[in-house]
């Protein structure tokens, strides 16, 4: 796994495992703060942001507050 740093953004390069072990944490992550009544929106609009291109995924819907 590498970390780099270009304009402004972090660039990390990871194993497809670790990959998939991020977003499992991540989506276990939101399922405990949702059944808490937490601010899940944040962490879903994360993985959506995260997986944009990736022609696998399927984007959450996330509600916009008004």
């Amino acid at each position: 796994m590498s970390y780099r740093e270009e304009n402004g953004q972090v660039v990390l390069t990871m194993s497809r495992q670790d990959y998939e072990m991020i977003l499992m944490a991540l989506g276990s992550f939101t399922a405990m703060i949702w059944k808490n009544g937490g601010e899940h929106v944040k962490v879903v609009s994360l993985l959506n942001r995260l997986n944009e291109g990736n022609p696998n995924y399927t984007p959450y819907q996330v509600e916009q507050k008004k």
